[in-house]
């Protein structure tokens, strides 16, 4: 994708293509962002306030999945 060959995104720390989780999570992630530079009468919409507040809650339940991933992988490791 040549989205995440841009300048923006290299900007913002991204140094490759995210895949799986991180994808969705960045996708999120620069859709809250891209809320700061939009005017007050799109965000405080109804359809603005329900994407702004679904990218947040699906950026956390994602965080929440992948930090409960790494705390069973490591769970596991010190099982064996």
């Amino acid at each position: 994708m040549k989205f995440w060959n841009s300048y923006i995104i290299k900007c913002l720390g991204w140094k490759a293509e995210p895949k799986g989780i991180a994808k969705i999570m960045s996708i999120c992630m620069l859709i809250v962002i891209a809320t700061i530079f939009l005017p007050t009468s799109i965000t405080q919409t109804l359809i603005g306030k329900f994407i702004i507040y679904t990218s947040i809650v699906v950026f956390l339940f994602c965080f929440y999945l992948s930090c409960s991933e790494e705390f069973l992988i490591k769970s596991n490791q010190l099982k064996t």
